[in-house]
């Protein structure tokens, strides 16, 4: 079986419903994986995403698992779905959904609104992360590969 493979990092700050004022950084670098090759990701267009998400103080450098909705075709939306486990050890879930339009698409494209929740759901707080399309956008065109899973 093929899939369409990319890698993407997205870097920003993130602050804890319990402290709003304090913004701490926060990245996270994901490889996001599509089975079925093009076809397969024009069908259901989801990915499988893992990678590491860096929360300072919060979630240093946790392994991420989850998956990304790419249906901007059909739905105007980004949505990027990722649970890890905090400092402490607790299960926490980011969530995550950019609304692509064509009259600002590079700033819709490359602005990701996200909340961080908890493992009863609960919203524990909140980031805001940016593509780097200077430092980032070679680096992630060319991570577009078709693997053979």
């Amino acid at each position: 079986m093929k899939a369409i493979e990319f890698r993407e990092t997205m870097t920003g700050s993130y602050h804890l419903a319990t402290r709003p004022s304090e913004e701490r950084p926060m990245t996270f670098t994901i490889r996001a994986r599509s089975r079925g090759g093009l076809r397969g990701l024009l069908k259901g267009p989801e990915a499988e995403i893992e990678g590491e998400v860096d929360a300072e103080g919060f979630a240093d450098h946790r392994y991420l698992k989850g998956l990304m909705n790419l249906d901007v075709l059909r739905t105007g939306k980004l949505r990027y779905s990722f649970q890890f486990d905090d400092n402490g050890g607790q299960r926490c879930t980011f969530a995550g959904e950019k609304t692509v339009r064509l009259d600002d698409l590079v700033e819709t494209m490359t602005v990701l609104p996200g909340k961080l929740l908890g493992e009863g759901g609960d919203e524990i707080g909140q980031a805001l992360l940016r593509f780097d399309l200077r430092g980032e956008l070679l680096r992630f065109l060319r991570s577009f590969k078709v693997v053979v899973l």
